[in-house]
């Protein structure tokens, strides 16, 4: 990579001393689904930072939208439920499927955006940290079940899961 000045490719990563914490952009993504939002997202941004993604600023954007949005999609779950509009189980589990949709199409996004950066980043001798697994599985398994408990409101687990 060019490190030293000289010749630049307008997509090429500039790693930093986190460079040794990156990994694949798919591990972000298995947090995403097995663990939430609050452990994807974060991860997906400090992934970006980590290799110096030339797109981190559209990456950071992305997670604010799924955060924002996840925030929102919930705020009117809670009031169709409250107003009466959704009152079976069944309802309410349908209806829940479009947040569990919108945060993992924008979690497949980043994946998306990340895994171009990651692949440049790769060809050119970064090497990726072999963390991600357990992370994402104690994230996912042990860690979850806490976080969803800090705030005792429903929009919090909503968004946080």
């Amino acid at each position: 990579m060019a490190q030293y000045g000289g010749y630049r490719i307008e997509d090429e990563p500039r790693p930093g001393a986190l460079a040794k914490w990156a990994v694949s952009p798919f591990w972000p993504l298995l947090g995403l689904m097995l663990g939430g939002a609050w452990l994807g997202l974060p991860w997906f941004v400090f992934n970006s930072i980590a290799v110096g993604s030339p797109t981190r600023v559209r990456e950071w954007v992305l997670a604010g939208v799924a955060l924002v949005g996840s925030v929102v999609i919930g705020f009117v779950l809670l009031q169709l439920v409250g107003a009466g509009y959704l009152q079976t189980q069944a309802q309410i589990q349908y209806a829940l499927l479009v947040l569990v949709v919108w945060k993992l199409a924008l979690g497949y996004l980043l994946y998306m955006q990340q895994s171009a950066t990651i692949e440049i980043y790769q060809y050119y001798g970064g090497e990726l940290n072999r963390f991600g697994l357990p992370l994402a599985l104690i994230g996912g398994f042990v860690l979850k079940g806490m976080v969803v408990k800090w705030l005792p409101y429903t929009l919090w687990y909503l968004v946080v899961s």
